[in-house]
């Protein structure tokens, strides 16, 4: 008994409205490959009666990759020749036409931006003729106009948010970095035509700047982290003393009480000492003095009030 129609249908209509798809549209040696293996495909189907050792017999002699491999030999074949006939050209101005338009409009938000603004335009209107997309690139190139694409508008815009974002953050070695790149930008652009830097010579001076500062900015990040850390060893301390400790999952053994309070222990215990091993890599790492002060014999509800202090020193 054949293999259900259904869980055939199911398997092979994909492949069947592929086929349908490019039928009328090709007629070369992939495609005759891809009806020789879907015909394949479905003799087997009528033939065997058994669906897993199917869906093996498949696998095994690759038809499924071999059609695939043959549809995307003829899309492939058909897409080449749409391009090939000009067809391709008018898409990809048009696509390039309203790049620009675009361009105009970010612009036309900041001021002293008319000259640049009055070239696109006119590199526009230049492509609404009936110029083929081959002319227009080289027209562009000619008069350098194709840098308006490069965005000075959406560039600058985009370093100024960076600086405005470190400001929030309170990052000041990012801060400066970004005003660095920002000084470097304008300082390019105002000798630039235009207005717009060459994209590489600015990227090259950006990735500059931003090595030079990446050390320092790891550095403030590894203090943080490490900072961080000394709190959160601080806070576990302080609550370990408190009430709620028992049911706090940081101590909570589902095992029984006598496993949560030995975790309260090692907390109460051993913090400390983790505490000054933290200390010492401030120290050793940064040549940062950290010095937190904790009362251990204060009882619990002394230490939740304040019974600490923390003082950090270069």
């Amino acid at each position: 008994m054949p293999i259900d129609e259904n869980i055939v249908n199911s398997i092979l209509d994909t492949y069947r409205s592929m086929l349908k798809e490019v039928e009328g549209k090709a007629n070369d040696e992939s495609f005759e490959k891809m009806k020789i293996t879907l015909q394949r495909i479905e003799d087997l189907a009528r033939e065997m009666d058994d669906l897993s050792a199917y869906t093996a017999k498949l696998t095994t002699e690759n038809l499924f990759i071999e059609f695939s491999n043959a549809y995307s030999n003829v899309m492939s074949t058909l897409m080449k020749k749409k391009y090939s006939n000009g067809v391709g050209d008018d898409i990809l101005l048009q696509k390039t036409l309203n790049a620009y338009k675009d361009a105009v409009e970010t612009l036309k938000d900041n001021a002293g931006n008319e000259k640049l603004i009055e070239s696109i335009e006119d590199l526009i209107t230049l492509g609404n003729t009936n110029i083929s997309y081959p002319v227009f690139l080289r027209i562009a190139e000619e008069k350098g106009l194709n840098k308006a694409l490069e965005g000075k508008i959406v560039v600058r815009d985009a370093i100024l948010h960076d600086v405005e974002f470190a400001k929030f953050m309170h990052l000041p070695l990012e801060i400066e970095m970004h005003n660095k790149i920002l000084e470097k930008y304008d300082n390019l652009a105002s000798k630039a035509a235009f207005g717009v830097p060459d994209s590489f010579e600015f990227a090259l001076n950006r990735q500059k700047i931003e090595w030079i500062y990446k050390p320092e900015i790891n550095r403030w990040y590894m203090i943080i982290r490490i900072w961080e850390k000394i709190l959160e060893n601080v806070y576990d301390w302080l609550d370990s003393f408190g009430n709620f400790a028992p049911h706090d999952d940081r101590w909570l053994d589902m095992r029984d009480r006598s496993y949560t309070l030995k975790n309260i222990k090692r907390t109460q215990e051993c913090n400390p000492g983790i505490l000054k091993a933290r200390e010492n890599l401030f120290y050793e790492y940064f040549q940062l003095n950290g010095k937190i002060y904790l009362n251990m014999k204060h009882s619990s509800t002394s230490i939740m009030h304040g019974g600490y202090g923390i003082l950090m020193k270069h």
